[in-house]
């Protein structure tokens, strides 16, 4: 096993640890049991996805390389427009927004795709590209729609 693939499962094992620690010790009370299920859930599920994509594409014969460039590629996606979404989820019923989010997402695997890879060692790619990528796409659909913020009103509290 490569060292990208170990980097990527000590880090989704770390995350399951990490909700499990903040669960036990009752830090998670403004996180709903609803949301603590979907967290259990979803991490051996990406887990089990990440290690049978690699093993299937290691029984095909696929590079490497290819395995890494998608999986960060992905990686990098879900964590670029799962901020965006959290932060602009309000505006989840109009078109406008999925049309927007849809043009970016797709644009995100045109450009990525086209870096070259000449080694599978790119585990840095989720930081040095997912950070500004994150700032970019967050700027851009804030010029139509303004994110969320803390106090609805505009008068501080007394």
């Amino acid at each position: 096993m490569s060292s990208g693939l170990v980097f990527i499962l000590v880090l989704m094992v770390a995350f399951l640890v990490y909700f499990v620690r903040r669960m036990v010790t009752g830090r998670s009370s403004q996180t709903s049991t609803k949301d603590w299920l979907l967290y259990f859930l979803i991490a051996p599920l990406m887990i089990a996805a990440f290690l049978g994509v690699f093993f299937y594409a290691d029984t095909k014969g696929v590079a490497n390389e290819t395995i890494f460039k998608w999986m960060n590629i992905f990686f990098t996606a879900v964590l670029v427009f799962g901020i965006v979404l959290k932060k602009f989820w309000q505006y989840r019923k109009r078109w406008i927004f999925w049309a927007e989010l849809t043009v970016l997402f797709l644009a995100h695997f045109t450009v990525l795709q086209r870096l070259q890879w000449q080694e599978a060692n790119y585990t840095w790619l989720t930081l040095v590209v997912g950070i500004p990528e994150t700032v970019v796409v967050f700027f851009l659909i804030s010029l139509m729609f303004e994110p969320k913020t803390g106090q609805t009103s505009k008068d501080p509290p007394r």
